[in-house]
């Protein structure tokens, strides 16, 4: 039986963590992975959007094969629409549907509008929500007795 991974991008760090993991998750189950990226109707513009949205796909995708060393199965999709939208109707009769989170966190991406939040009120099948990478750590002056004190290794 063929599974199917429906990835949701849009050009984040969130966006990127989510396709990596899409990608190791879709070469350990064998499974088609359906990237997508949903992108706006604009004032007469539609045609360079589409275009700059299937670009986008094209970049999302190589650089997540060059992260993660390998590619599983792929169906590149760039549709015009709102995002939660367009993933909910990808998501249909998939195995998963996969989103990053960006800079909301906790209670307000679940009673927000959020496209994770959306979809993972809506979706038929289970959603993983991966979180964006955090924030690099502040450097520390070490000539600040305070700041070192305070400081942790990682």
């Amino acid at each position: 039986m063929s599974t199917a991974i429906v990835v949701g991008i849009e050009g984040t760090p969130a966006g990127r963590a989510a396709l990596e993991w899409a990608f190791r998750e879709g070469l350990a189950r064998g499974a088609t992975v359906r990237v997508v990226h949903a992108w706006t109707h604009g004032a007469g513009h539609d045609i360079e959007t589409a275009r700059a949205s299937s670009c986008m796909v094209v970049a999302a995708v190589a650089e997540a094969q060059r992260a993660v060393g390998g590619k599983p199965e792929l169906v590149e999709r760039s549709r015009g629409g709102a995002a939660a939208k367009v993933l909910l109707d990808e998501a249909v009769g998939a195995d998963l549907l996969v989103v990053g989170r960006g800079h909301r966190a906790g209670m307000v991406d679940v009673i927000g509008h959020s496209v994770s939040a959306e979809v993972v009120r809506h979706a038929a099948c289970p959603v993983v929500v991966v979180p964006g990478p955090s924030a690099p750590p502040e450097p520390i002056d070490i000539l600040d007795p305070a700041a070192v004190a305070g400081a942790t290794l990682d």
